[in-house]
């Protein structure tokens, strides 16, 4: 049977319709509806379109909806579309005397797959099905599948390759040359069937390319060749030890020598001495011709020199590599003096068309999220093992991993989710009471509801309640009270046919759905109008007594069922906005109970829906780990993909880059150009001087895996079985509780510190600065190419590496964060610097093309300045090796608009400009640039916008 909440959607969606359009609905027809043909079920290849028939006749004044019954999605209704996804349409044809209502999926994609429903909002519900299955053709994961290695020989060699696609792709391996495939001293085939091919003690006669070819009976199947090379020490033999010949006759000895990589070669005397070109010698590498014999017998000695030629090629390796990378998306066809984001990136769509990412740092999430999945299955066999440590950081990774991908999906349902969680210890949500009993109103306080659910992390609903360091004392955290931000997507309710198909879904009864919508509505009107009309943006410290007299709000319960015991009257709070909870509390005084239950209920709701990756795929999975325990993967990833001495030498080579930096930025204020006071000079310089660098947000005092274990041990799973919802709920709950600690404790060191990185910041590898803490965080995931090479030439370091941390360091005093001292404590020279005359006219300069994210342009134009100046300062650092003719200072522009290459949706950005508008006004007037490319001056060009 279908669920409820299918069997009567639509009588709903009739109503809806009906206060858009109709009076009233008519509810006697002659005739019952019905199905005049089923509905087909089909097959089709991803990227089709598809179009479902459902065919009705006597429909009358009822309605004919679509929905996708595993995602228990409403599609449409009606002639509204009322999902978001912009692939579905519907139709109908009106002559059809059984009116046929089509709907429409464009570009059909894999997770569209499944039962369709056809429903008629009858009184009992009539349906019908039809079923849609995707094919997918097998597409070749470049995340989780090997690239070109280099091993020595003798090594163990373990080639990966996933696939996607449906059905499943099977994975084949195949020697390009042909040859059979060499898998131990006793195996050899011509093809083998498995994920990863595994050759043991690999020799130089098995060196090549390997393919690796993907099939699901779905054409095309795809391929992908991977070159593996084997190093080997130098071998040498020669024809003739000994060779005599008469005096004056001219002599060829001859050597023959096989490694890999190719070695560098040399002849000696018997002294040692080495035989360079001469009139008497000419040497040709392996020949060595003696144009006059001067001995009858001559000695051969032969020294190939591998060592140091090895090294130097090795190091050009990655240059090559991040050279090809960054040629491969530069439009030749486009003027670099003209637009520059086209010359550079003007490829980077095609290249990366079918590719789930869009920019840099997307691709690099994309590869960790791609480890950490070959991670969670390593982990997954080990849990088989004896032994395995069940309250291990690993195990409970595993475990919300594992729920996530095998929860059944009624525990993904938002009523369920509302069941596990309700408004208090001992009351329901309105709809949960039992058939003809009143819900409790006179239990239900708001303040008190709130309150509850700040547990779950669940805030900025009617009040915004933060943890964070008291503005006079970064070392003391308080609670932070503000009225809440209507902004953003997940921060308000949706439109009116999306909000009454969310009341829908969580159960409320059809008949109280409409005026619901209606007043829930019209309640955050209110609230909107009430956060217009206070501009109070100035935080100050109260007593619970002063803020309680100053606002009429009895604020004790509240905040005690946020911190967990009893306060006093003379608990401190930061609290701002006391106009706003004045309007606040009439509002609520004269606005019944129930409707500011539901308001709160379907805010919690689509919190809940925001937090959640919403999908069992395995790289989704993944997402949610990374978001509800980012220190327990930042050590997994770690420990599995860094070892020691890679991360020793990662955070040596972006030490050195930072210290360069910062190093050249105090010259520059030192330069005064600003003409600050002495003082005020002072505070700058001595800032940036105690910038702290955090790689891999992991405190740099602590034993990382004692610390991690420490942190997650009363983090508990302790059921046996898998529900999503539950373990969701779970982990809110304990990354709410670590937030409030916080409270109650002094301030971390620098050594101990590690930040409580908010779900989107802790699934993504890009660095960030924290301003109350003065440190820039560098994620593990950062250091990957095309982004980061430690042995690579220090030009790729500083124009894309350092310019990002360069970036990161001007945020230490852009317009915010001249506000706050080296302790991260707000400081009087602040202000005084950025009212002065020379920081508004640079301010100004910079905001000649309008911006709303002021900070980010100063970063970034200050940034670049700094990378640069860094970088071409010492001109020993100009010197290249031979791996490209291209000039440095193009070089340098290249690799730096690698970080806003991409081919993104431009309302993706989130407070910051476009990635080619920052690109733009970055190189508007940066004379090097226009002298790197030889572009012509122009006589309308701007002067260089410069603060510091």
């Amino acid at each position: 049977m279908a669920p409820l909440w299918y069997r009567w959607a639509f009588r709903l969606m009739t109503a809806a319709a009906a206060v858009v359009g109709q009076s009233q609905l008519i509810n006697f027809i002659s005739e019952d509806p019905e199905f005049t043909d089923v509905i087909e079920n089909i097959t089709v290849p991803a990227g089709r379109n598809v179009k479902l028939a459902c065919s009705v006749k006597n429909l009358g004044s009822y309605k004919v909806a679509w929905m996708h019954f595993e995602q228990s999605a409403i599609l449409t209704v009606h002639n509204h579309v009322i999902t978001r996804n912009p692939r579905i349409s519907v139709t109908h044809d009106k002559h059809d005397k059984h009116r046929t209502w089509f709907l429409h999926i464009n570009n059909v994609q894999e997770e569209d797959r499944g039962r369709y429903m056809c429903q008629i909002n009858t009184v009992t519900a009539k349906t019908q099905y039809g079923f849609v299955k995707v094919v997918v053709p097998p597409n070749i994961d470049d995340a989780l599948t090997s690239s070109d290695i280099i091993v020595r020989e003798g090594d163990n060699v373990t080639l990966r390759c996933k696939a996607k696609g449906s059905p499943e792709p099977t994975i084949k391996w195949k020697r390009d040359d042909g040859n059979k495939i060499v898998v131990n001293k006793t195996l050899e085939v011509h093809d083998l069937e498995t994920d990863s091919l595994e050759l043991e003690r690999i020799s130089r006669l098995h060196m090549g390319a390997y393919l690796c070819i993907a099939s699901n009976g779905v054409p095309p199947s795809v391929s992908k060749r991977i070159k593996v090379s084997v190093d080997f020490s130098p071998m040498v033999w020669i024809p003739h030890q000994l060779v005599g010949i008469p005096i004056g006759f001219n002599i060829t000895l001859e050597c023959f020598i096989e490694a890999n990589p190719t070695s560098l070669n040399y002849w000696t005397r018997e002294n040692d001495q080495m035989i360079t070109e001469s009139s008497k010698y000419n040497n040709l590498g392996s020949r060595l011709s003696l144009l006059t014999a001067m001995w009858w017998i001559a000695s051969l000695f032969i020294v190939p020199i591998c060592a140091a030629p090895t090294a130097q090629n090795v190091k050009a390796i990655p240059n090559s590599r991040l050279m090809s990378n960054i040629l491969s998306y530069v439009a030749d066809d486009s003027s670099a003096c003209g637009n520059y984001f086209q010359h550079a990136c003007g490829k980077y769509a095609v290249r990366h068309i079918d590719d789930p990412f869009t920019e840099i740092t997307q691709m690099l999430d994309h590869k960790v999220n791609g480890n950490l999945v070959q991670l969670m299955h390593e982990l997954h066999q080990r849990s088989q093992l004896p032994g395995f440590n069940e309250s291990s950081v690993e195990a409970k990774a595993l475990r919300f991993y594992r729920t996530c991908r095998e929860a059944p999906q009624s525990t993904r349902k938002m009523e369920h989710y509302l069941r596990l969680a309700p408004p208090g210890e001992a009351i329901k949500w309105p709809q949960f009471m039992p058939l003809g009993k009143p819900w409790p109103k006179a239990q239900f306080k708001w303040m008190k509801s709130l309150g509850h659910l700040y547990r779950y992390g669940f805030t900025n609903v009617l009040v915004n309640v933060l943890v964070l360091p008291s503005p006079e004392n970064s070392n003391r955290f308080r609670l932070d009270i503000s009225m809440p931000s209507l902004e953003g997507d997940a921060q308000h309710l949706g439109g009116f046919l999306s909000t009454v198909a969310t009341l829908h879904v969580i159960g409320v009864p059809t008949k109280s759905v409409l005026p619901l919508v209606r007043k829930i509505r019209r309640l955050e009107s209110a609230i909107r109008v009430l956060t217009e009309v206070d501009d109070d943006d100035e935080s100050a410290t109260w007593t619970f007594r002063q803020w309680e007299y100053k606002t009429g709000y009895a604020w004790q319960d509240f905040v005690e069922s946020i911190v967990g015991h009893s306060v006093s009257q003379h608990y401190l709070v930061q609290a701002q906005n006391a106009k706003y909870f004045t309007g606040l509390k009439r509002l609520m005084d004269s606005t019944d109970a129930e409707v500011v239950a539901n308001y709160i209920m379907t805010r919690f709701m689509l919190y809940l829906i925001d937090d959640s990756m919403d999908s069992n795929e395995h790289i989704e999975c993944v997402k949610d780990v990374r978001r509800t325990m980012n220190l327990a993967s930042n050590l997994l990833y770690k420990e599995r993909f860094l070892d020691p001495a890679t991360l020793q030498q990662y955070t040596q080579e972006v030490t050195q880059v930072f210290d360069q930096l910062r190093r050249q930025f105090l010259l520059q204020i030192n330069e005064n150009r600003l003409g600050l006071t002495s003082e005020q000079n002072s505070m700058v310089a001595t800032k940036v001087q105690h910038v702290v660098l955090n790689i891999g947000n992991m405190p740099r005092g602590r034993d990382h895996s004692s610390f991690v274990s420490r942190h997650y041990e009363d983090l508990v799973f302790p059921l046996a079985d898998f529900d999503y919802a539950r373990e969701h709920l779970n982990l809110l709950e304990f990354r709410t509780r670590k937030q409030v600690l916080q409270l109650d404790q002094r301030a971390p060191t620098l050594d101990e510190y590690f930040y409580l990185a908010d779900p989107n910041t802790a699934m993504s590898s890009s660095p960030y600065y924290l301003m109350r803490l003065n440190v820039i965080v560098v994620p593990h995931g950062l250091l990957q190419e095309p982004f980061f090479a430690a042995d690579s030439h220090d030009i790729f370091k500083y124009s894309l590496l350092g310019f990002v941390l360069a970036h990161e360091l001007m945020h230490s005093v852009d317009t915010t964060g001249l506000h706050f001292d080296r302790y991260g404590n707000v400081h009087e020279i602040g202000p005084q610097i950025s009212s002065s005359p020379r920081f508004e006219a640079g301010v100004q300069c910079l905001n000649r093309n309008n911006t709303q994210y002021m900070d980010e342009r100063i970063a970034d134009i200050a940034g670049l300045d700094l990378a640069y100046s860094t970088y071409f300062q010492n001109n020993s650092r100009m010197s290249l090796t031979d791996f490209t003719t291209i000039p440095p200072q193009q070089i340098f522009f290249l690799n730096l608009a690698q970080f806003f290459c991409g081919n993104g949706d431009p309302t993706n950005f989130v407070d910051h400009d476009t990635d080619q508008m920052r690109l733009q006004q970055m190189l508007k007037g940066f004379a090097p640039f226009h002298q790197a490319f030889g572009c012509p001056a122009k006589s309308n060009q701007p002067e260089k916008c410069q603060l510091w």
